[in-house]
């Protein structure tokens, strides 16, 4: 009994545990059911929403489908209408085509004529220049045979006035033959006449030379007594003088002075026209450079500035070039502007036969009513308080530019500058 019971128990105890089991089953497939559900419902609502959408898409479709069958009517309208156009082109087309034909025959036919034409264009254009050639040969032709013509007959004119010409100059060089030895008498006399007066010229230059020197000694000996009792007068003297008796002897010594200097220019002056020869190679540069070594102290003083160009060897005077420059040279540096620096160029360029040569400065200017009173011997534009000099300057440049066979002039604005030109004409000399 216990065995049969222990079995039952066992059997029970696996019956029950097989129970349990197959409840877990359950319980796991109810929850897999529960889940199938719900992925069920989601898939329906799923269903429903596309149904929804399949439900828009079909009306919009049929929509379109509308729309497909509007454009369709349209489009059989219109090809239609298309079908008729492309007849009617067809119709124009060949319209064309004939047109066409019978346009080309026409300028198949306008291409013959004017073909034609241009031919009978060339041999009518040649036939005129053939024509317009012989007449050009027939003018020219015409034309030679007047200038012959003319040619002949001025020809024999020619040597009919030849005749009478030759006649006439036969009859004139005979004439001429008595004249020319009439002229060459009273030539051979005029020659002898102006050798003696060449002579009794050199005799009374030299004389002249000399009566110079005699009258500046003589009249440069009493001004030099004047001076010279002036000076001891002022000096043994000048106490028991007065200003005013001071300055009177002054005025006279200063006045001795001057009529020394003119003297001394006036012999200078008289004795420019006794230089006996011209030197070759005379070096203008060198003259320039010891002129201005002559003026060191004085352009050092005034603060001159003197610029020269590279000048030329020419044939000259020496002595006489020298002073001609250096009268230019101190005019431009007494005659200066007292505000500014004086600046004063000298160049030269060549001329026919000689130079012309320039001195350039930025002085007081002159005024163009006094550009040939300069070359007066003692003339003088300015007080003597305001500039010195004897007025002789200017003088010796025209006469030494004239012993050169040249002459001098002055180019100026009053108040600007002075430009002096002069030239040395000594190649034909």
């Amino acid at each position: 009994m216990k065995d049969k019971l222990k079995e039952t128990t066992e059997k029970l105890i696996l019956a029950n545990k097989e129970l349990a089991f197959q409840n877990e089953e359950k319980a796991k497939r109810a929850a897999e059911l529960i889940i199938a559900n719900i992925e069920l419902a989601f898939q329906n609502e799923e269903k429903a929403k596309r149904a929804a959408e399949l439900v828009v898409a079909n009306k919009e479709l049929a929509f379109h489908n509308e729309e497909k069958a509007k454009r369709a009517a349209e489009l059989v309208i219109a090809n239609k209408e298309l079908a008729f156009q492309n007849e009617e082109k067809a119709k124009r087309a060949a319209e064309l085509v004939i047109a066409n034909k019978e346009l080309a025959f026409q300028n198949e036919e306008k291409e013959k004529r004017t073909a034609e034409l241009v031919v009978a264009n060339k041999e009518l254009l040649f036939q005129n220049e053939e024509k317009a050639k012989r007449a050009a040969e027939l003018v020219i032709a015409n034309k030679e045979l007047a200038f012959q013509n003319e040619e002949k007959e001025k020809q024999a004119l020619e040597l009919v006035i030849a005749n009478k010409e030759l006649a006439f100059q036969n009859e004139e060089s005979e004439i001429k033959s008595e004249e020319l030895n009439i002229t060459n008498e009273e030539l051979a006399s005029q020659n002898e006449e102006k050798e003696k007066r060449a002579t009794e010229l050199v005799i009374t230059n030299k004389e002249l030379e000399q009566f110079s020197y005699l009258i500046s000694h003589d009249l440069r000996e009493p001004l030099l007594t004047i001076r010279s009792f002036i000076g001891l007068i002022l000096d043994e003297h000048s106490e028991e003088m007065n200003d005013e008796a001071k300055k009177y002897f002054q005025f006279v010594s200063d006045a001795a002075v001057r009529m020394d200097d003119l003297i001394k220019g006036l012999l200078d002056y008289s004795r420019l026209s006794a230089a006996k020869q011209l030197n070759d190679g005379i070096d203008c540069n060198e003259i320039l450079k010891d002129l201005v070594a002559d003026y060191n102290l004085l352009i050092i003083k005034t603060k001159a500035v003197i610029t020269i160009e590279p000048l030329p060897i020419i044939k000259a005077f020496p002595l006489e070039l020298k002073l001609l420059f250096g009268n230019l040279i101190s005019n431009a540096i007494k005659f200066r502007k007292k505000e500014i620096v004086s600046e004063i160029h000298i160049s030269y360029k060549k001329i026919t036969a000689g130079w012309q040569f320039a001195v350039k400065d930025n002085g007081i200017g002159i005024g163009e009513k006094d550009k040939e009173k300069i070359f007066l011997i003692f003339q003088r534009l300015h007080k003597r308080k305001d500039y010195e000099g004897t007025g002789i300057g200017l003088a010796f440049c025209k006469k030494i530019a004239e012993l050169h066979g040249g002459r001098i002039w002055v180019e100026s604005i009053l108040g600007e500058s002075s430009h002096f030109y002069f030239t040395i004409l000594t190649e034909r000399l």
